[in-house]
């Protein structure tokens, strides 16, 4: 068990838990515990059964501590999310609305390019392109697709920077589907932050970021996780495991595994798995229905954002 636990800890510092958000990189940590450079909130919104998290990470310390861009990071939570009527969506997309404005209240902005990331032929890495079929477009609201390298044969970093160029927006709204670490936040959260995003970051396939500092624009961005790793789903398996063995006394297992961190206890399922099941990924088996969902709350909230904005 020491071999493996050392194991566990050389692929600690190689590979991270994978999350694109930050609210569970900030649940790497106790609650209690005040994290310099890193402010943090939660609010109530009982008309629509949803939890707000609001994440700030406000200096070098605290990036360098949350392994996240300096900006902040607004999560919306509800089981609603999933699946709603249309009244459900236009209240939910009012809050994202308001949420938008929030976060980009000290912006000068008089005209909004959206992009909507994401592979079209994959379902769950569906919601960026989807979201950008109900945008509704004016001369000072753009929108696009720009599909995947293996659909176009071009970086979509190449696509976005020279569309940029041409039309020269005051605002970029990116919407992308993420990876969640807690297999109850897929597709029941949004996280809007105003850092901007690198499209396959959460799964281990790191494409050239779109944020302010690559193409020169405040970038929005706006995702919901959509999968999960497999071996989060065995590691939360496990836990339950240990934890009802942990309370039998004197339970070898149970015991075994006492000293062990949340961290290690992960990277050793992980090391368990089989090469052909380590980097695989699982989304809802009715992942249609619910991007398909979730991308009508988004364009209702960004249609809402840029009709206040730009009226």
């Amino acid at each position: 068990m020491t071999e493996q636990k050392s194991k566990a800890k050389r692929r600690l510092t190689m590979k991270n838990i994978y999350t694109d958000l930050a609210l569970e990189e900030r649940e790497k940590f106790n609650r209690d515990i005040q994290i310099e450079g890193v402010e943090s909130y939660q609010k109530k919104e009982n008309s629509v059964n949803m939890l707000t998290t609001v994440v700030k990470i406000v200096n070098e310390k605290g990036k360098e501590t949350m392994g996240k861009p300096i900006g902040s990071y607004i999560t919306m939570e509800s089981t609603k999310i999933r699946y709603s009527k249309e009244a459900h969506r236009r209240e939910l997309g009012k809050f994202l609305c308001n949420y938008l404005k929030e976060i980009t209240s000290k912006e000068n902005i008089k005209s909004i390019l959206i992009v909507g990331l994401g592979n079209s032929m994959a379902t769950p890495d569906a919601l960026g392109p989807k979201t950008a079929r109900d945008i509704i477009c004016t001369k000072n609201i753009y929108c696009m697709a720009p599909g995947v390298l293996s659909q176009t044969g071009m970086e979509t970093y190449d696509i976005i920077k020279g569309v940029v160029s041409q039309i020269d927006p005051d605002l970029i709204i990116a919407i992308d589907s993420l990876a969640a670490r807690n297999v109850r936040r897929i597709t029941t959260t949004i996280q809007i932050t105003n850092t901007g995003i690198t499209p396959g970051s959460g799964i281990g396939n790191h494409r050239k970021g779109l944020n302010e500092e690559s193409l020169g624009k405040k970038v929005i961005a706006i995702g919901v996780p959509m999968v999960v790793s497999g071996a989060t789903i065995v590691n939360d398996t496990m836990e339950n495991l240990i934890r009802i063995l942990s309370k039998i006394e004197n339970n070898p297992i149970g015991n075994a595994f006492k000293d062990y961190t949340p961290q290690e206890k992960y990277q050793l399922f992980e090391e368990l798995l089989s090469e052909e099941t380590e980097d695989l990924f699982v989304t809802p088996k009715d992942v249609d229905e619910i991007v398909d969902n979730l991308s009508k709350i988004i364009a209702h909230g960004i249609n809402d954002f840029c009709r206040e904005v730009l009226s």
